[in-house]
């Protein structure tokens, strides 16, 4: 049986697939009061994937010391705004989205304590923030809550601010963890409500369970770059293109992160003006007990500009230490990256490019030079038990297809290099990702280097075709993989 074979009893088989129009976001907090500099705990994210047929987990490395830092924004009236959103744009500008409010999702959930009604009214999630809107009937505050998805409990710096009457925002500097069906299934919990002015915080119990369409991202330029200020050696991890915003990633040796001033990192467009700032934070890079003279100074910075509407070469300015680096930044207009398709997810082609060696053989023969790699590298799942997951997207005849590899904690911990008996699969891509499983079997994949963030082995793999194509129907993979990690957007 051929490709297009294939593709052809996939659509008698179950027809065009329908995806809802609105398919929410995702987020965790811990919100405060006030938006001038709360200081919260922060994350570092990582991700590796896990699940019985689809698998997705994370790695979530506590982070200390962190300073957060809520650049205060002039608030442009609300008149100006044309409303093109289920919600106030009142409240899209509060939480920097009025560029993009066709992919903030409405909601339609609310939840009782008391005499205090919440409504969760609409909701955004990228690659490098989240954003919760509700309603208070009455209006008492800023709800305080906390986010777990399928994968547990988000960990992140976070900012609350006013929208209409009613209305607040509620904003997560990082990207929920989605499943292979590009969904972030979350549970969201309040426990109190916080005024935005004097008097007392408002005790109670009120939980969501949103599932969240988690909008993709673009990397920038060819990355990690690495350059010194001084004595410092700066890392720009991630450097990358949110619907929403630009998000950069650095990580700095040498530094503490009281040494990291608030403007560490600076945009400017190609007029030489500053881009607005939506947030920043700095904080250490491993956990407490791992905190040593040198450890100490291992500084992880995570900065957002609003994202420019105009296309042109922008200049990211990095000072400290008295010195200073700048770096030049092509980023195109945002109708020319992300958005593609009627779902406005992740596209296989939004994940860098990665130079394998795979034959398939059988019903679907081909030979992979080049994959799209969206999950690379080890990790802990809910339970902690360590995985190893590689997972990559490449095109064959025309159509795209994603292979998944991951080690099952449920028979073994993954243990470093070495070789690995494991669940296989191969699935047709949709317009929100991997959507039909075609081929499930056992594989045998070998772990070679694994140096974070780079990861390369082997794989010898047979698959057994699903009900949708024939049990009969075969596929082998044979070869040899790469990855390179990179945060948030997954692997590169």
């Amino acid at each position: 049986m051929n490709d297009t074979e294939i593709r052809e009893r996939l659509r008698e088989a179950v027809g065009e697939a329908p995806y809802p129009h609105d398919l929410p976001i995702r987020v965790q907090a811990e919100l405060r009061a006030p938006r001038p500099r709360p200081t919260h705990p922060r994350a570092i994210g990582l991700i590796a994937a896990l699940l019985a047929i689809a698998v997705v987990a994370a790695l979530f490395g506590p982070r200390l010391l962190t300073q957060r830092t809520v650049v205060p924004q002039p608030r442009p009236a609300a008149s100006p705004v044309t409303q093109t959103s289920a919600v106030p744009a009142e409240d899209l500008v509060a939480a920097h989205l009025t560029a993009v409010a066709k992919l903030v999702q409405p909601l339609h959930l609310q939840a009782q304590s008391g005499s205090q009604r919440i409504d969760l009214i609409a909701a955004y999630a990228d690659a490098a923030r989240t954003v919760l809107f509700f309603h208070m009937t009455p209006d008492t505050g800023l709800p305080i809550a906390s986010i777990d998805d399928a994968y547990g409990f988000l960990n992140a710096s976070s900012s609350g601010s006013r929208g209409v009457p009613g209305d607040y925002v509620s904003v997560l500097d990082a990207g929920p963890r989605p499943g292979i069906d590009g969904i972030a299934h979350l549970k969201v919990s309040i426990m109190g409500v916080q005024p935005m002015g004097p008097g007392a915080s408002i005790q109670g119990h009120w939980t969501f369970s949103p599932d969240v369409h988690v909008q993709g991202s673009q990397p920038i330029g060819s990355y990690p770059l690495h350059f010194a200020l001084g004595s410092w050696k700066v890392t720009l991890e991630v450097v990358e293109l949110t619907p929403s915003v630009v998000h950069v990633q650095a990580l700095i040796d040498g530094a503490t992160v009281g040494d990291v001033e608030q403007q560490f990192m600076t945009l400017l467009d190609p007029s030489g003006h500053e881009v607005g700032q939506i947030a920043g934070g700095a904080s250490v890079t491993v956990p407490k007990s791992q905190l040593n003279s040198t450890t100490y100074k291992s500084t992880r910075v995570n900065d957002q500009w609003e994202r420019p509407a105009a296309a042109g070469t922008y200049h990211l300015r990095v000072e400290g230490n008295n010195a200073s680096h700048v770096v030049s930044l092509d980023i195109p207009a945002p109708a020319d990256s992300l958005g593609k398709g009627t779902s406005g997810g992740l596209q296989p082609t939004d994940f860098r490019a990665a130079p394998e060696s795979l034959t398939l053989q059988g019903a679907l023969a081909t030979t992979i030079t080049t994959g799209r790699p969206s999950m690379c590298g080890a990790g802990s799942g809910p339970d902690g038990i360590m995985l190893f997951a590689f997972a990559t997207y490449f095109e064959a005849n025309g159509n795209w297809y994603w292979l998944l590899l991951s080690t099952d904690p449920s028979v073994q911990t993954y243990k470093g290099p070495g070789t690995y008996t494991i669940p296989a699969y191969l699935y047709t891509v949709g317009p929100l990702g991997p959507d039909q499983p075609l081929y499930k079997g056992t594989a045998q994949l070998t772990v070679g280097r694994a140096q974070f963030p780079d990861f390369d082995g082997s794989v010898r793999a047979t698959l057994n075709g699903l009900e949708i194509v024939g049990a009969q129907s075969q596929v082998t993979v044979s070869g040899d993989w790469t990855c390179h990690f990179t945060p948030n957007l997954g692997p590169a």
